[in-house]
């Protein structure tokens, strides 16, 4: 049996993701369809894209070099930077959910997918729905914490760069949320392969062979002090970089 408060907040989640959607015309963001619901299931139908997440070819055997790891940052930085900051103010979005599963490549070209977690940044369009980052990381009554989880599995430590940070920054509804996940992004395309899990008892840009100026890039991207503000100011230093 389905309890009504969860069906509730299902539904508000279902309708904050669909009108999320509908506000977005990007053409690296698959486009709004229709959404519906049938009995119990809620559906959002977007155009379909004939891509590979990035997940899948790096478990497929794909590495990727640092060329093209910069390639694949601006162009998810151009598409953050839109999200982020459209022509109506009101409209601007946060994704808060980057990761190689939820980036879709075709023929050298990045798309973003799934804003079950997206956020209006402006608070008051949120239609006050309860925020599933939250509990994901604080854990339930009796359970333990993703993050707790996460850091009893020895082959996760590469991709977190640091506890808290990961949580702060991964709930918090602004643009340094998206540049963060970024960031993870980036060290995942590069950690997720390597074998030796005992080389991340040491942080990983003392383990991944990175020039120096991008190995800096990405930790702006993942510092809670030291950040950017904007993923036009990321974009722009991530352009004087050479390629």
């Amino acid at each position: 049996m389905i309890d009504r408060e969860d069906q509730t907040r299902g539904e508000l989640l279902f309708h904050l993701e669909s009108e999320i959607l509908k506000g977005i015309a990007h053409p690296r963001v698959p486009g709004f369809v229709e959404s519906f619901s049938a009995g119990n299931i809620n559906c959002i139908v977007q155009d379909f894209l004939d891509g590979m997440p990035l997940s899948s070819l790096l478990d497929a055997g794909r590495r990727f070099s640092e060329r093209e790891v910069k390639s694949l940052m601006a162009q998810l930085l151009s598409i953050l930077n839109s999200l982020h900051s459209p022509p109506r103010r009101e409209e601007a979005v946060v994704h808060r959910d980057l990761r190689l599963s939820n980036l879709l490549l075709k023929d050298d070209q990045l798309f973003l997918i799934d804003f079950g977690f997206a956020r209006y940044l402006d608070p008051s369009r949120n239609l006050s729905c309860p925020d599933p980052l939250e509990q994901k990381y604080s854990g339930s009554p009796g359970g333990k914490s993703l993050l707790r989880r996460l850091n009893d599995q020895p082959s996760r430590k590469k991709r977190i760069p640091g506890a808290e940070t990961y949580r702060l920054l991964r709930t918090e509804i602004s643009p340094r949320s998206d540049l963060f996940g970024a960031g993870v992004v980036a060290v995942d395309l590069f950690t997720s392969w390597v074998e030796d899990e005992a080389l991340f008892e040491r942080p990983w840009h003392e383990v991944l062979s990175l020039s120096p100026p991008f190995a800096g890039f990405l930790t702006r991207l993942l510092s809670r002090q030291d950040g950017f503000e904007t993923a036009a100011e990321a974009l722009e230093y991530l352009r004087t970089l050479s390629y």
